[in-house]
């Protein structure tokens, strides 16, 4: 009666209708509940889920419950949320930062078709041992033990089953209510277009467990210079998309070590383990609570589920290092400054008042006492400062943010004395220093050289497109007359500027074939008369760009 395509899309929207309609129920009942609650003006009948912690406002607390209860693409869209109090109101990303991924856990049968459907085999034949008694379960996934034909102590992370299909429903169900929410309320206080991207983008890295395993590689190969900081090995015969085989780390977990007495290295070890890999690449552990935090023998720290990796770029870290040096040394102007570099002010920004606000934050967070320096506090102050200002930060400022916090809180808790700046400083200003130290490689240079000469190259090129889209009058051009002689002489500089570019451009490609080639004499593996050409070419650069500079006074 109908045909394939008709009846997946009936099937489809059935699907999604289902859905809506539950997740309309549990809205509208936590809805009705957290209404009653705010008109009886009483404490609510149940219990807070959250021991040791007063309710909060009713509309914020059951919509947590309510996404809790509407199961893991919520769940995980609340944990997103309360990392960006840029996006919702601050309230509600405090209420959303309690959600728990409290989910049971899986038959021993659903377990085994899992391991089977991903790597062909039951879990009795891959593995020599299995434990389907599960070391954790979260909503994405569970964890079980087990061991290799070789002898070797793994963890195997096993995913959920049939939780693309969720997702994808999931998704839709929140792409459209935010489409139709948008003229609204909620719309015009929650960025909702934004969230939803943003979201997508991670729950999508997180189903596939190959992206978290090359996270995994890359942490293990950025910690070879920390010893002391663990991260568990991949078995890549045993990892698909749908399940993750690596080290099985020994040890005491985060939480089971407070309340015995200060611990000031594994404290400071924390902290580097955490900022170390962002200084290094841009990249840093985005999910550090105490579960995912293992402390090993030896004094060693193990960090495990890489489900969430922040990634941030060069100019985000430079800005980052400047703000931790900038509070070492109570650097007012640098602390305004990198506000300033990281948003972007979407109005007329007062600079006098900016820069008091500035210098009551920073006293604020740094006190008189060493130990007092408090980055959670800082970076919680520059959100206010940005939303006074009307300053709007990026969403990568919020993600290591909430890195830094969470370090600094769980760090605390072990050494409540720390500071986090003189631990986090020295790894700022190598970060610095590396990007002034020069790496004279061949290599480095010829592709140096090589990129500018391309670009040269096509400097003609882009020329000619302008003046082919003047002619067609795709481009127009404003001409104010205000004396002639200053265009000339602007015309002369640019000239001269451009033939002093080309010039030691050509000495700066000749040099790196020459080294690239290693012709003639060498030291230390590099042709004396390739870096003769290079630094023959700085000198050149330097005076011409010293007389043009004496010519423009003139």
């Amino acid at each position: 009666m109908f045909t394939r395509e008709a009846r997946i899309l009936l099937t489809r929207h059935y699907r999604y209708l289902q859905r809506y309609t539950e997740v309309a129920t549990v809205l509208l009942r936590h809805g009705w509940q957290a209404y009653c609650e705010t008109r009886s003006r009483r404490a609510p009948a149940r219990r807070p889920l959250v021991t040791g912690r007063e309710p909060g406002d009713p509309v914020y607390r059951h919509l947590r419950l309510a996404f809790e209860e509407l199961g893991p693409v919520f769940i995980k869209l609340g944990q997103l949320l309360s990392t960006r109090p840029d996006l919702i109101p601050a309230e509600m990303a405090a209420e959303f930062s309690y959600l728990q991924d409290r989910v049971r856990p899986l038959a021993p049968d659903v377990i085994r078709q899992q391991v089977f459907r991903e790597l062909g085999t039951a879990p009795e034949k891959a593995f020599s041992y299995f434990d389907y008694q599960p070391l954790a379960a979260a909503s994405i996934a569970q964890v079980h033990k087990a061991r290799l034909p070789g002898g070797q102590e793994v963890a195997v992370k096993v995913q959920r089953p049939q939780l693309d299909g969720v997702v994808v429903t999931d998704l839709a169900v929140l792409e459209n209510l935010g489409r139709r929410f948008k003229g609204t309320v909620v719309g015009r206080i929650c960025a909702l277009e934004e969230i939803l991207a943003t979201f997508r983008r991670q729950i999508e890295r997180e189903l596939d467990f190959t992206v978290e395993a090359l996270a995994m590689e890359n942490f293990r190969r950025l910690y070879r210079e920390f010893p002391q900081i663990v991260v568990p090995r991949v078995y890549w015969d045993y990892t698909t998309r749908g399940l993750l085989t690596m080290d099985y780390l020994a040890g005491k977990r985060l939480s089971d070590w407070y309340g015995k007495g200060t611990d000031c290295q594994r404290a400071a070890l924390l902290i580097k383990a955490l900022l170390a890999p962002f200084f290094q690449e841009g990249i840093f552990h985005g999910d550090p609570h105490p579960g995912n935090i293992l402390f090993l023998p030896g004094g060693r720290l193990g960090l495990i589920d890489f489900g969430i990796v922040g990634r941030l770029d060069e100019d985000f870290r430079y800005q980052a290092a400047r703000l931790i040096l900038g509070l070492q040394e109570r650097d007012l102007q640098a602390v305004m400054e990198v506000t300033l570099k990281l948003g972007k002010p979407m109005a007329a920004v007062d600079y006098q008042a900016l820069y008091e606000d500035t210098a009551e934050l920073v006293d604020r967070v740094t006190g008189m006492g060493k130990g007092d320096v408090n980055l959670a506090g800082l970076l919680l102050g520059m959100v206010e400062l940005a939303r006074r200002h009307s300053i709007r930060m990026p969403g990568t400022f919020f993600v290591l943010g909430r890195t830094i916090m969470e370090g600094e809180s769980l760090a605390r808790r072990l050494d409540p004395s720390l500071d986090l700046v003189q631990v986090s400083g020295p790894l700022a200003a190598s970060y610095l220093r590396s990007r002034l130290r020069p790496n004279p490689t061949p290599g480095r240079t010829y592709h140096r050289a090589a990129s500018t000469l391309q670009d040269l190259l096509e400097l003609p090129r882009d020329i000619s497109r302008s003046l082919d889209k003047l002619a067609r009058g795709q481009l127009t051009t404003i001409f104010v007359h205000r004396g002639l002689e200053t265009l000339y002489h602007r015309l002369d500089m640019v000239s001269a500027r451009l033939s002093a570019a080309l010039i030691v451009a050509a000495l700066i490609g000749a040099g790196a074939l020459i080294l690239h080639a290693g012709a003639g004499p060498k030291t230390g593996g590099l042709s004396l008369l390739g870096l003769g050409v290079l630094g023959g070419a700085l000198i050149l650069g330097c005076l011409w760009a010293l007389l043009l500079k004496v010519g423009q006074k003139e």
